[in-house]
Order: structure tokens, then C-alpha cells, then sequence
């Protein structure tokens, strides 16, 4: 019996670009799900309710909002990074997410994964300017992150790295946010897919377990790109 891998579109080149040999079995999630833990964490069940034929299924997610909470295992041994989200994964370890966020606690991060599936800080901006205008629009969201201090651009390797490096630059400069870009680290991603699957970086459920959410207290981190929920009027 084999391995399957169910993941988040964020991560897809950074996942199958480490495939080693044949390789696992990949189904992939909308990125927009993450603005909607609750429908994400239905459509995760969904699929885990629907899987067969495999001794593991690796879910290439964090807690991510709650978004993987309570999920239950079918029979296979379910396999879950111990993170809050994917910026750790992409960081390539829990210690050197605690060294960025050090430097500044207001970090909004971006990848070519995020910018790719139009991030809300990505997506929002022509949609508000297009009601409002540019100058109004970038006010409103301006509050709406005045949290952050700087964006963070995580490079992967990208194919068209340098074009979402555009439009990440961009989108600091209508939140007048500082632009810094970093190295991604391939490590804990190689993992996911190749293993091994310690119990220091992940949770493993047993067939017909239940994902504990404070299993994820250990690691991990609140870095992932916040939703809007609705952007109003002055």
C-alpha cells in the first residue's frame, strides 16, 4: 500500500519538485479555502472520507486557521506537520521561523505559491480600487493591515519567481509596507514527501484517530497571509 499526499495549490511546485523516484500520490486544495477554515476543514474530511487503498495519507497542511482540526483518519496512518500554516514548511523548519519572526513580529509573508493563488493582499487591491478608486482603496487596506510592518518574500525557485517578486513588491508598497525578500529552505518539505515523518515535526494519527488540535502546540506559527473578511465603507 502506498503513499498519498493531500495538499494546499501554495505548495505544489515545492512539492512535486521534490518528488524522488515514482513518488506519491498528490491531490491538491484551492488556496482560496484558506480564507474559510470551516469549509476547508468540510472539504479536507471530504477527501480523507474518500481515500483508499493507501498505509498513509500526509496532509502538507498546518492547523491553518483550525482548517485541519478534528479531522479522522480512515485506514491509514494520517501524517500532519506540526505547524500553524505553511510559512514554517516553506522556511524549512520551526527554528528558523522563530529567527525571521524575531527580526520583525509584523511580517506579512508571501510566496509565489500565494501569489500565484491571489492571496487576499494580492487579490483585494484592483477589487476595491475598482469600487472605490486606487487612493481610497489603498487607504482602507492600509487599516486593514496596519498590524504589519513589512512584506516577506520566501523564494522557492519558482519558474516565474521573479514575476510574483513584482507583484509581491507591489502589494507592500500599496499597504506602505517595507518589501524584504528571503531564502525558502526545501527541507521540511522533502520530507513531507520522502519522510521520514519523526514525531518531533509531525503528528501521526493511527487508522481512525482524530487530529487533537493541541497536538499542534509544540510548533508552528500564525505567519500565513490573514484573510479580509470584508472590506466597508468610510
Amino acid at each position: 500500500m502506498g503513499l498519498k499526499i493531500i495538499a494546499c495549490e501554495v505548495m505544489k511546485e515545492e512539492l512535486l519538485a521534490s518528488v524522488v523516484g515514482d513518488g506519491p500520490d498528490f491531490e491538491f486544495v484551492p488556496q482560496g479555502l484558506h480564507s474559510h477554515p470551516e469549509k476547508l476543514n468540510i472539504e479536507l474530511q471530504n477527501m480523507l472520507d474518500k481515500t483508499r487503498g493507501y498505509s498513509r495519507v500526509v496532509l502538507a497542511f498546518g492547523l491553518c486557521g483550525g482548517g485541519a482540526k478534528n479531522l479522522k483518519a480512515g485506514d491509514f496512518t494520517l501524517t500532519v506537520p506540526r505547524v500553524h500554516d505553511c510559512i514554517t514548511i516553506l522556511l524549512g523548519s520551526r527554528e528558523r521561523f522563530d529567527e525571521v519572526r524575531r527580526e520583525e513580529p509584523g511580517t506579512l509573508y508571501l510566496s509565489a505559491g500565494w501569489v500565484r493563488g491571489e492571496a487576499p493582499v494580492i487579490s483585494e487591491f484592483p477589487r476595491t480600487a475598482a469600487k472605490y478608486g486606487e487612493k481610497r482603496a489603498a487607504s482602507l487596506l492600509r487599516r486593514i493591515y496596519n498590524a504589519y510592518r513589512r512584506v516577506l518574500f520566501i523564494s522557492t525557485g519558482s519558474p516565474q519567481e521573479e514575476e510574483h517578486l513584482g507583484r509581491s513588491r507591489d502589494a507592500a508598497a500599496v499597504l506602505g509596507l517595507d518589501h524584504q525578500q528571503t531564502a525558502g529552505d526545501a527541507r521540511f518539505i522533502r520530507r513531507i514527501v520522502n519522510g521520514p515523518w519523526d514525531d518531533e515535526n509531525f503528528i501521526n494519527i493511527p487508522p481512525h484517530g482524530v487530529i487533537d488540535e493541541l497536538s499542534f502546540l509544540d510548533g508552528g506559527n500564525e505567519g500565513a497571509p490573514i484573510p479580509i473578511s470584508q472590506v466597508g465603507t468610510e
